[in-house]
């Protein structure tokens, strides 16, 4: 038991250093972000935003994550032949210099999931954007009932 706990405290401590010490990146820059508030007992949500590559050489965000979620990840979005729609693992994106790519409601987004506690309308979160050889870069997301009126 104590066993558990010390590595619970462990991987919390390594988490938090992860998220602080990414913190910024000079070539991507993460824009139009949102989460869309969901009930109390919802052990997932979804969130929005749009990566920009604004450097001179590609990059690969391979992953997301945050300090509300058990797990987090990029998800596609794709509608099958019969009109249903299917989620799946988005396992990177990869940004030319100069590209951005959206995450949006109805297609491509975050999910958050096994949340440690529901964040409720108009608090923020952090979430941040792994990269494949560069620090994570993190940004505050703030909870809305619905999309903003620009999205």
């Amino acid at each position: 038991m104590l066993n558990r706990f010390c590595k619970l405290v462990g991987q919390g401590v390594v988490l938090t250093l992860a998220m602080s010490a990414g913190v910024a990146s000079a070539d991507v820059r993460i824009s139009d972000g949102w989460l869309r508030a969901v009930p109390p007992v919802s052990p997932t949500m979804a969130g929005y935003l749009t990566v920009t590559n604004e450097g001179d050489t590609s990059v690969t965000i391979t992953g997301v994550r945050s300090e509300i979620a058990g797990n987090a990840m990029l998800h596609s979005m794709k509608t099958l032949e019969d009109g249903t729609r299917k989620m799946g693992h988005l396992h990177h994106i990869m940004l030319s210099p100069g590209e951005s790519f959206s995450l949006m409601p109805g297609g491509n987004h975050l999910m958050l999931m096994n949340l440690q506690r529901v964040p409720q309308p108009g608090e923020s979160v952090t979430v941040c954007l792994t990269q494949a050889e560069e620090a994570a870069v993190c940004t505050d997301l703030p909870v809305l009932r619905e999309a903003p009126a620009d999205a």
